[in-house]
């Protein structure tokens, strides 16, 4: 595709971006799944072509020609891109290590922006309120400085030198201890976490959790999660659980935060903890971003 233009029904924001839509779990045991990008009902079909697995999209409404959507898996998911990509899907090293354990931890309804939840991935300051005896707990609640950068050649936001201590950093850990995160946020709607796990045996120098958004509408997402970890020791179900109860937590604190799209404007009051997601707020608004924001053109009005 060559001009954004032919997309007019399409948020102009997520056209050149490459957007999960699903996991290849769902294909266990069917061939054919329906979705939703942005309001449109999708078909998604699974076919096996010389051994390898091969995903087509349909849009049930959406007048987009098939040669204007690739379609790749990756990672264990489906992503799609319609039009010309912004850039290409990000790379995650660590999903090829052979003794790593991939832990793909299901796909979680949520009434709220693309973007909120994004930026709460990104939030270690609730760790202690929201995830107490688990990624924190009281006195142990400030946040301590960190660095953040954009890294232009590859147009992603990085914040590193992140310590937090936890009481239960991971299922295998056996004590807490003073965590330390990577934060990276690959593109607008997805975000990895690499945290480096201290009872781990050095397989992959860091676990990596990863959320993938998948915008429903504006104020409604599926939440896809995936776990690659150093732990040799837990059983599947023990990892799933426990990025479960984590992101469970989060849930309701999402769901209630007001408005439920995310303001790029000075609406909400930034601290020193919350320099990430400022430089989140400030790439999005680089990059003229519009798609999940809460447009604040009356005073008192949530939308």
């Amino acid at each position: 595709m060559s001009n954004q233009q032919h997309l007019p029904s399409l948020a102009p924001s997520l056209v050149g971006e490459w957007i999960v839509v699903a996991s290849e779990q769902e294909f266990v045991q069917q061939q054919k799944i329906k979705t939703r990008l942005d309001g449109h009902n999708l078909t998604i079909q699974q076919d096996i072509i010389h051994a390898e697995k091969v995903y087509q999209i349909r849009f049930d409404a959406l007048d987009i020609a098939p040669s204007d959507i690739a379609v790749q898996a990756a990672y264990g998911f489906v992503w799609l891109c319609i039009g010309t990509e912004k850039k290409p899907l990000f790379q995650l090293q660590e999903y090829d290590v052979a003794a790593a354990r991939r832990v793909p931890c299901g796909a979680y309804g949520v009434r709220t922006s693309p973007l909120r939840g994004i930026e709460n991935f990104l939030d270690m300051a609730h760790f202690p309120y929201v995830h107490t005896g688990i990624l924190g707990a009281e006195p142990e609640t400030a946040v301590k400085p960190y660095q953040v950068e954009w890294r232009e050649e590859v147009d992603e936001i990085w914040a590193t030198e992140c310590f937090f201590t936890q009481p239960l950093a991971a299922p295998s850990s056996p004590q807490p201890q003073e965590t330390e995160y990577v934060y990276r946020v690959a593109s607008p709607l997805n975000a990895i976490l690499y945290k480096v796990n201290t009872a781990a045996e050095g397989i992959i120098p860091a676990d990596v959790v990863c959320l993938f958004i998948q915008p429903l509408s504006e104020t409604h997402i599926r939440a896809h999660l995936l776990m690659i970890l150093d732990d040799q020791t837990s059983s599947m179900t023990d990892m799933v659980l426990f990025q479960q109860k984590i992101f469970t937590q989060d849930k309701p604190i999402l769901e209630n935060h007001l408005p439920l799209k995310l303001p790029l404007e000075k609406l909400e009051i930034p601290t020193k903890a919350d320099a990430l997601a400022t430089a989140y707020r400030k790439w999005l608004i680089a990059k003229n971003w519009s798609y999940g924001v809460h447009q604040n053109t009356h005073r008192g009005h949530v939308a």
